[in-house]
C-alpha cells in the first residue's frame, strides 16, 4: 500500500511548476455580481490573438498543462473559441468558468467541446432564483445558469458543474445547492468562500459560523464521493482530514481541490497581461507583454515561497500549520497568514491575538510587487467602529 498523502507534499514542492494558469481573455461581462473581485477592471486593451498563441507557447514552454478561463465573462469574446483552439492544439485541459447567458442551446454547447473545453463550471449560487439573481445582479440569471447546463450536459464536454460562491447570504442553503446539482446531474460543485481582497473588513463573528460550514461541507464530501464531487478551494478544509478518507487517491483529491498553490503549481494572468499569484490577490509580479512569462514566474515564486519563507506569527505555534500551511494567500501575502485565521485556528475576536493597530503596523519584508486597481467594496462601520460587509 503507498504511503498516505499528506498536505507538506503538495504544499512544499522542491521546484514550482505553472501547471494551473488562471486566464483571463476579458474583464467584460453583461452582469454585475455584488462579490466581483474584477468589477471596476473594464481595460479593453485585451490579448489578441496572436499574442494568445505567444503565451500558449510560453505557458507550454514553462510546463503549464491545463488553463481556467476566468476574470471575466470570455464567452463575450466573439473569438473565444479561436483562443481556446489555440491551446487545445498544445493539449492544454481547460475549464471554463461561465454565467450560461452565452449557451443557449446544444449547439453553442458542442462549439465549446470541439474548441477543446474539457470542463465547465456555471455559476450558480443559490437553490432559490431570487437570491441567485440578486447576487448575480440580473433578473433571469438562474433559469439560464440551468438552461445552460442542461445543454453542457447534451454535449460532449466531459465535466460539467455548479461554481457556487458562499458567504453568509448562502450558508444555510448549502444542503439545498447539493441536492440541486444532484437532481440536474452534475459532476461537481465549487464551493467558493468570498475573497475580499481587503484587510482587516471581516465580521468575525462569521468565522465560527464558517468553521461549521466547512465541516457541514467534508460531511457533504464523504456521503456523496463516487457520485458528485464537492470542493472548496479553502486551506482550512485541510485541517478536517480524518481516517474516513482511507482511500490515498480520494485524500489526493481533497489535498489537491483545497490546498492554496499559489507559487507552488498555480499562477493567474489578467486579459492585459498582469501575472498575480491568484485572481484574488491584487499584487502584479510583472506583465506577459513587458517580459517573458518565464522570468516573472520566477519572481512570483521567490515573492511567495512557504518553502523559504514560511508562515510566522501564531501560525508558528498552531497544530494545523501542517496542513493549512498559514491558509488562503489572498487573505495574508503580505503578513504571511490567513487574517480570517485567530491564534486558534478560527472564531478568534482579533487576528492572533494581535491588537488591530500592531496589526496594521506588520511591514513586509518581501519585494512588493504593483498593486492593481481595486474593485469595488462595499463596506459600512458598526456601533463599536469596526468595518463590516
Amino acid at each position: 500500500m503507498s504511503a498516505r498523502a499528506e498536505p507538506a507534499d503538495f504544499q512544499l514542492p522542491e521546484s514550482a511548476v505553472p501547471i494551473l494558469v488562471q486566464l483571463g481573455l476579458t474583464y467584460r461581462c453583461n452582469l454585475a455580481c455584488k462579490h466581483c473581485y474584477a468589477l471596476y477592471r473594464r481595460d479593453r486593451n485585451e490579448f489578441t490573438l496572436a499574442e494568445i498563441r505567444t503565451l500558449a507557447d510560453e505557458l507550454y514552454d514553462a510546463g503549464s498543462a491545463a488553463v481556467v478561463y476566468s476574470h471575466g465573462e470570455n464567452m463575450i469574446r466573439r473569438d473565444f473559441h479561436d483562443a481556446a483552439s489555440i491551446f487545445a492544439e498544445r493539449d492544454f485541459y481547460q475549464t471554463l468558468m461561465l454565467n450560461g447567458f452565452y449557451v443557449r442551446s446544444t449547439v453553442d454547447a458542442t462549439r465549446l467541446a470541439e474548441a477543446g473545453i474539457n470542463r465547465t463550471m456555471v455559476s450558480v449560487d443559490s437553490a432559490d432564483p431570487k437570491v441567485h439573481n440578486e447576487v448575480r445582479g440580473k433578473d433571469g440569471a438562474f433559469d439560464r445558469a440551468l438552461e445552460a447546463v442542461d445543454h453542457l450536459l447534451a454535449s460532449d464536454i466531459n465535466t460539467v458543474g455548479f461554481s457556487c460562491t458562499i458567504d453568509k447570504h448562502n450558508y444555510d442553503d448549502i444542503d439545498l445547492i447539493v441536492e440541486l446539482a444532484l437532481e440536474r446531474g452534475v459532476h461537481a460543485v465549487s464551493f467558493m468562500q468570498n475573497r475580499y481582497n481587503l484587510r482587516d473588513v471581516f465580521d468575525r463573528t462569521l468565522w465560527a459560523r464558517y468553521q461549521q460550514v466547512c465541516r457541514d461541507l467534508y460531511e457533504l464530501m464523504l456521503r456523496h464521493r463516487g457520485r458528485l464531487d464537492i470542493y472548496t478551494h479553502d486551506p482550512f478544509m485541510l485541517t478536517l482530514l480524518d481516517q474516513r478518507l482511507d482511500d490515498n487517491a480520494a485524500r489526493e483529491d481533497f489535498i489537491g481541490a483545497n490546498l492554496c498553490n499559489v507559487g507552488t503549481s498555480m499562477v493567474s494572468i489578467d486579459p492585459v497581461g498582469n501575472v498575480t499569484g491568484c485572481n484574488f490577490i491584487n499584487e502584479s509580479i510583472g506583465n506577459v507583454r513587458e517580459e517573458p512569462f518565464a522570468d516573472i514566474w520566477s519572481r512570483l515564486v521567490d515573492r511567495y515561497s512557504d518553502r523559504t519563507d514560511p508562515p510566522r506569527g501564531a501560525c508558528t505555534d498552531c497544530s494545523a500549520l501542517s496542513a493549512c500551511m498559514g491558509g488562503c494567500k489572498a487573505y495574508h501575502y503580505v503578513d504571511k497568514y490567513d487574517e480570517r485565521c485567530g491564534q486558534v485556528r478560527f472564531g478568534e475576536p482579533t487576528p492572533h491575538g494581535l491588537p488591530a493597530a500592531t496589526v496594521e503596523a506588520l511591514i513586509p519584508d518581501r519585494a512588493a510587487g504593483v498593486f492593481l486597481g481595486m474593485p469595488r467594496l462595499e463596506t459600512r462601520l458598526t456601533a463599536d467602529g469596526e468595518a463590516a460587509r
